[in-house]
């Protein structure tokens, strides 16, 4: 299916001016399909861990229910791996996912086109650190060389796709780098391993922050206190997480599906979902190029494993989105 992009970004300025949904509204009633009970799928992965996947799922049904105007059910899926395979596979409508996980549904099927993407602390990035404890002696990322390392999972980008990427830049191999490896599941588990001692360096995120002010582990929010941990090294920016609609997905709620999610800063109900399940400022129309810094960080990343190893990457660019 092919998005009219030009006609979605002049969509996307008019919300803007236009203020909350109202009835009569073309983007949300007119250009709807006729069967209004038609059900609604979206998809998410759970990277804070199970309970935050469950407050999270609480709280989006009854609001994307009311604000799309059909019923919304929301699935938690294990990781990002099986997000991407069910997005690409057609059993999620719609997918709140990482760019890179994005990428693996896109290059799974073409027709995955992505619709949305976030904006968090007015930036459309963030980035991957690797994390010690605040006490530990080692300050720099040489200095980690040896040591033990707990990452997400293969299909996180910033827990173990953009660190990776980050060590083969430096020259390092990441298959050799660390003496030892777990993969945790979820970011509050890489910090608890790290918190702990079981390992000595963590993959996790941090948001972008004004220039002179140092980097936090801000995937350790839900691990507190984020103060236990410091940031060693960051790679390059991380593209914010995206919308995204599986193939065959009716085009008549492309729109409407954007109006919602653009319009979500505008309300309350809105807002709150924005601070307590995305954690992000809003949401923009995801556009040709947002993807092409995790495709080649999945590249230079699966580059590193060498051809036949497990969890591989795949390496080729997506097509644009939409199409």
């Amino acid at each position: 299916m092919r998005i009219r992009r030009s006609l979605l970004a002049a969509g996307v300025a008019a919300l803007a001016l236009s203020g909350p949904a109202h009835a009569g509204d073309p983007l949300t009633d007119a250009m709807m399909p006729l069967d209004p009970s038609a059900s609604i799928t979206l998809g998410m992965g759970q990277p804070n861990g199970p309970k935050r996947a469950a407050e999270a799922k609480a709280l989006l049904e009854p609001y994307l229910t009311e604000a799309m105007k059909r019923p919304v059910k929301v699935e938690v899926l294990a990781d990002y791996d099986a997000l991407a395979a069910a997005l690409a596979a057609g059993k999620a409508d719609l997918a709140w996912i990482t760019p890179a996980a994005y990428v693996l549904a896109h290059d799974k099927n073409h027709e995955v086109q992505a619709i949305a993407k976030s904006l968090r602390r007015g930036k459309l990035f963030y980035r991957a650190s690797f994390i010690v404890k605040s006490g530990s002696p080692h300050g720099t990322l040489a200095d980690l060389q040896g040591k033990s390392v707990a990452w997400v999972s293969r299909s996180s980008a910033s827990g173990y796709i953009f660190p990776r990427a980050l060590l083969a830049a430096e020259g390092k191999d990441p298959d050799k780098f660390f003496k030892t490896q777990i993969f945790a599941g979820d970011h509050p588990a890489v910090c608890e391993a790290v918190r702990s001692g079981r390992v000595d360096v963590g993959a996790t995120f941090s948001d972008e922050r004004p220039p002179g002010e140092k980097p936090v582990a801000d995937g350790c929010a839900e691990s507190p206190p984020t103060s236990d941990f410091r940031v060693v090294a960051s790679s390059a920016p991380v593209p914010n997480d995206v919308i995204a609609a599986r193939p065959g997905f009716d085009e008549r709620l492309v729109e409407p599906t954007l109006a919602v999610f653009a319009r979500m800063s505008q309300t309350e109900p809105g807002r709150r979902v924005l601070r307590e399940v995305f954690r992000i400022d809003g949401w923009g129309l995801a556009v040709e190029g947002d993807f092409t810094a995790a495709s080649d960080a999945m590249r230079s990343a699966a580059a590193a494993r060498g051809p036949g190893t497990p969890g591989k990457a795949p390496a080729k660019k997506p097509a644009k989105p939409g199409k």
